[in-house]
């Protein structure tokens, strides 16, 4: 077991990635406490686990209020006696809109769960990793970070600001023994794309889209994320910190 008793909080953890990942630490040995703003998800997802016996923990969690995050952090520690790893996974996307079109209450609220509830994350994760004499920070980023194809101002703002964030408390905290690293995925399967999908115009010429600039011709899947992840919360990647792991099918080889 690679996460073998080592305590986890995953945000946004009730779906998606984050549900994906939630699983797999508790099957790799971890008690695992998950945040999410969906409780009915967070619930199921608890109610799913306990069904094979696997240890994860369920908390209502607004990532843009602070006090949310650190009672989060508070939660697992009292829980389970420290923290060795946190995956701020977390965010909504920006629905297409050109830059000129983006209202501030639009740009606010993307920031205000993406990168404002990253550096939260962060924030309130960093002491009680030091009390536990180090561990790992995994940031969900993205490819959008790196390239795109426009009409996601604030999303792709959101991201490029958690890659920078990563790569600062990588340096800042690797003498303190915590690394600090981002995941940066592509197109994903996830709920939110299904939903992407329902809501266009044209689903099928947005999935072709989506395969189009996907050399491997597919989306990619919430277990391939969590796979991952779990190498960048690790001692599998023991040597590695201030990175952006590009999880995107080839995209940004083009």
């Amino acid at each position: 077991m690679r996460l073998k008793d080592m305590v986890a909080v995953i945000t946004g953890g009730a779906s998606g990635m984050g549900r994906s990942t939630a699983l797999l630490f508790a099957r790799e040995g971890a008690s695992v406490v998950v945040g999410d703003v969906d409780a009915t998800a967070g619930e199921a997802l608890v109610a799913e686990a306990a069904t094979s016996n696997l240890p994860i923990a369920f908390q209502r969690t607004d990532v843009s209020v602070e006090a949310d995050m650190a009672n989060l952090i508070a939660t697992a520690e009292r829980k389970h006696g420290r923290l060795d790893t946190i995956f701020n996974n977390a965010g909504i996307e920006q629905p297409v809109t050109a830059s000129d079109a983006v209202s501030a209450e639009l740009f606010e609220r993307v920031i205000d769960i993406n990168l404002k509830g990253t550096f939260f994350g962060c924030k309130h994760a960093i002491p009680a990793l030091l009390r536990n004499g180090g561990g790992t920070i995994v940031n969900n980023s993205s490819v959008s970070a790196f390239a795109n194809v426009g009409g996601n101002l604030s999303y792709a703002a959101s991201k490029g600001g958690i890659m920078s964030m990563t790569r600062v408390i990588a340096i800042e905290y690797a003498a303190r023994n915590i690394r600090c690293n981002a995941i940066n995925p592509g197109v994903i399967d996830t709920g939110m794309n299904r939903r992407n999908l329902d809501l266009a115009v044209d689903p099928d010429a947005l999935e072709e889209k989506w395969r189009s600039i996907t050399p491997l011709g597919r989306m990619g899947t919430g277990d391939e994320i969590g796979e991952a992840v779990l190498f960048l919360a690790s001692g599998q990647s023991s040597f590695i910190t201030g990175i952006g792991l590009v999880i995107d099918g080839g995209r940004i080889a083009t």
